[in-house]
């Protein structure tokens, strides 16, 4: 699963809905590339991390 900023613009408690239902596809063993600013989110959720920068 391709997901962009899946948090971004979201309330705090719709955050949290779709950290619970990314746990638990990430507990069902699915494949997940996530598009991210929030490090800590990652961070919890990852296997490995890229970091991308413009030179």
């Amino acid at each position: 699963m391709l997901m962009d900023e899946p948090t971004s613009a979201l309330d705090p408690e719709l955050v949290g809905d779709v950290l619970g239902v990314l746990q638990k596809l990430a507990e069902d063993g699915m494949t997940m590339v996530i598009v991210t600013h929030e490090l800590g989110f990652a961070g919890k959720f990852a296997d490995r991390i890229l970091f991308m920068e413009k030179d």
